[in-house]
């Protein structure tokens, strides 16, 4: 897929190199920072307290605010109307003259409250809107047809737009406006998705479209009632259409970069969605931004992960909090707590979903007051800092996905495993980051892990197999795992952003294909063998599907320890290599390697035939997570800069500023593993916490203190402190300074 990528455009306008590292390590200039200690909150104008009535209240908003210590405002220019004034889109029947974002802006100002404007992007817009008073923008989803009509939010349906028709012009006046005229601190924007809304296949027949396609390709728009009637030639045209149209939007987007920037140095932020998305987003879309915003956030797991991802970028991410509150109802309890205190730990500024229902509910108020109020007293702890770079776990998906015939078979797949690997590390207090597969075209960034771990990822380009060896030979450390670099990728590169696949006619998919032999052969020295004869008949009548009385086990040879293996990849070891552990029949009878460590010049490299991380994932075993790592410790070339003796549920994460250090401490217990997003009354707290923060070398640790005020004990241990915390709640963080 095109990943992350090739090109961007600078604040020019024009084509610059790519930053380092595809979407590139682009560390936030010292005026942004206060993106990382946002204390968002989000007011959309799609329903409660813009549609259906009128309700909004500016000053009682930002008396809100500052009672619970938010310290920015996303406030909507659109959603089903207007809500400022000199814009060529319709306002509320009931607005008048009033201008909100203006209001807003007077009202949050003088309480060091920031503004950030959201400016819809081809987002529908008002039903009467695009069929009445700006019928011109509408999105023609047939010939002689018009808009896609569907509800959205409360009040009267939303119909489609599209940009290759006056609504352009419109926008970009909006946003000229916005950023000229009011004063704001950022500016931030729906999806930059083709197509936005519109019904399979993506395609419209307004003047605009059916004019520049054809000059640009000499082609017509084909048109079918179904989708099956589209022949392959006209299936072409549709994908050339959703290329075509792509690169208007591009365009455009420089286009609002230019403007942006002429008036003010803000950043810019846009909605990904996901972390998924960034696997298949058009490279020349991020790399126009200063930051973007998450909405899905499945679990505290995925919410770690996917900030770690966004960090590791140097873009700064919000993500939702709350995002399961309604818009009247305060639902949120201590869980919505945990997911502030998770993502601020990361390197995420929290953004609080539908948080105009605080305006109502004071007494609901401290669910986010006492969070925002400990990030509010510490903003240097978080403002400029970075995840401290220990273990990089490579972010992936798709690949070959492999399941048993069994039901409590786990599934075992790049994503999966990845995952797996992410959340064993967390588990077992592991310093670990989520990182693009891109950070493995770029050994300049790749240098600064001390270990990479690839857990399942099918296919490795030549480039990054050699920028892994020369990792390795200098020092690295580098976990593999099952099938990983066992398969290349034949057929055309899908160079287009993921969502117009599935919007349209995708091309035939590039295929991954089994190789004879890793890709990674020469540093992790095993290969793929076939089982035959004795060794053949002993795995037939045993099993890896679930456990039983005749199942297969993985064996460390140092300390006789077994796990399950369920689905593994059967190896030969090559010379240079040592097995440290065998998957056994029974309780010690060999059967096949299970892990193999050798080495590559300075560095070591450790081989798991079974996918362990997603047998993790999906048992939450804590004998698996010991392997997993036991394993990082093994290769690592130095001990980790601290350790944790805490139950699994207390998550740990190390940033770093120059000389400053927090360890950030998160209780992640209650029905996380079985219903994330559930309201919690109560959490369980963790006692008698110890924690080691081991020195570097020729450094000490001093001026040690806690974020959340508390009584706790000091030790020196000589090459480490010691500190014990008689008692962690939902969060608490130690800061400490490394001098010379």
């Amino acid at each position: 897929m095109g990943g992350i990528g090739a090109a961007w455009i600078g604040p020019s306008g024009r084509a610059e190199p790519t930053p380092a590292g595809g979407c590139g390590f682009r560390a936030l200039p010292p005026h942004m920072r206060w993106l990382q200690s946002a204390r968002v909150f989000l007011v959309d104008a799609y329903a409660f307290p813009f549609t259906t009535d009128l309700e909004f209240d500016a000053e009682a908003l930002a008396e809100t605010m500052a009672d619970v210590k938010a310290n920015v405002v996303r406030f909507a220019t659109m959603g089903k109307y207007a809500t400022i004034q000199g814009v060529a889109f319709s306002r509320h029947p009931k607005q008048g003259k009033r201008d909100m974002l203006a209001e807003t802006v007077a009202a949050c100002k003088p309480r060091g409250i920031r503004v950030v404007p959201y400016i819809s992007t081809m987002h529908k817009l008002a039903w009467s809107m695009v069929t009445r008073d700006f019928s011109q923008y509408a999105h023609v989803s047939r010939p002689g047809g018009g808009p896609a009509r569907s509800p959205f939010g409360s009040g009267e349906d939303h119909g489609t737009v599209c940009w290759n028709t006056p609504y352009r012009r419109a926008y970009l006046d909006l946003v000229e406006h916005v950023v000229r005229d009011y004063e704001i601190d950022g500016i931030y924007f729906d999806s930059w998705m083709a197509c936005y809304f519109w019904p399979r296949p993506g395609t419209c027949y307004c003047d605009g479209c059916r004019r520049g396609f054809a000059a640009s390709t000499g082609l017509e728009i084909p048109f079918h009632e179904k989708l099956g009637d589209y022949t392959p030639a006209e299936q072409a045209a549709v994908r050339r259409y959703h290329t075509w149209y792509q690169d208007q939007l591009v365009g455009i987007l420089g286009e609002v970069r230019r403007i942006v920037k002429r008036h003010r140095d803000i950043p810019l932020i846009y909605n990904i969605n996901n972390p998924e998305r960034l696997m298949g987003e058009d490279p020349r879309v991020p790399a126009q931004l200063e930051a973007f915003l998450y909405e899905r956030s499945q679990s505290m797991l995925h919410r770690a992960e996917g900030v770690s991802l966004a960090r590791a970028t140097g873009l700064a991410v919000w993500p939702y909090v709350s995002s399961r509150l309604t818009s009247r109802v305060a639902t949120g309890g201590l869980n919505v707590q945990q997911e502030i205190f998770v993502t601020a730990m990361f390197g995420g500024g929290p953004i609080v979903y539908n948080a105009y229902q605080f305006v109502r509910k004071a007494n609901d108020r401290g669910i986010l007051r006492w969070p925002f109020s400990i990030i509010a007293r510490h903003e240097d702890c978080f403002q400029g800092a970075e995840n401290f770079p220990y273990v990089a776990v490579v972010w992936g998906n798709g690949g070959a996905t492999t399941s048993g015939h069994h039901p409590e078979r786990p599934m075992a797949d790049a994503r999966s495993a990845t995952l797996g690997a992410f959340a064993a590390c967390l588990r077992r207090h592991v310093q670990v980051a989520s990182v693009l597969p891109d950070l493995l075209n770029n050994p300049a960034r790749l240098s600064r892990y001390k270990a990479v771990y690839l857990a399942g990822i099918p296919h490795l380009t030549a480039e990054q197999i050699r920028n892994l060896r020369a990792f390795v030979a200098a020092g690295g450390g580098l976990v593999v795992s099952h099938d990983c670099s066992l398969w290349r990728q034949e057929g055309p590169s899908l160079d287009r952003p993921v969502h117009l696949f599935r919007l349209g006619f995708a091309p035939a998919a590039p295929r991954l294909m089994r190789q004879e032999r890793f890709g990674l052969e020469e540093l992790i020295h095993v290969r793929p063998t076939t089982l035959t004869g004795e060794q053949a008949a002993l795995v037939e009548c045993h099993t890896s599907d679930h456990p039983g009385f005749q199942d297969l086990y993985l064996r460390m040879r140092s300390g006789s320890k077994l796990v399950p293996v369920f689905d593994y990849q059967p190896v030969a070891v090559l010379d240079g290599a040592e097995v440290s552990a065998d998957i056994v029949a029974g309780e010690s009878e060999a059967v096949l390697p299970g892990v193999v460590l050798s080495r590559h010049g300075k560095g070591r490299v450790a081989y798991v035939a079974p996918a362990l991380e997603s047998v993790f994932l999906q048992t939450n075993l804590r004998a698996l997570a010991d392997v997993i790592a036991g394993l990082v410790a093994r290769i690592s070339p130095e001990p980790p800069s601290f350790t944790v003796d805490a139950p699994d549920g207390l998550i740990a994460n190390l940033t770093i500023r120059d000389d400053q250090r927090v360890l950030h401490l998160a209780n992640w217990t209650g029905n996380k593993l079985e219903q994330p997003g559930l309201n919690e009354s109560w959490l369980a707290p963790i006692e008698n916490v110890r924690v080691q923060l081991r020195k570097p070398p020729g450094r000490q640790i001093e001026r040690v203190a806690l974020l959340v005020e508390a009584q706790f004990q000091q030790k020196d241990l000589g090459d480490a402190v010691e500190i014990t915390l008689p008692r962690v709640e939902t969060y608490q963080a130690i800061r400490f300074v490394c001098s010379r």
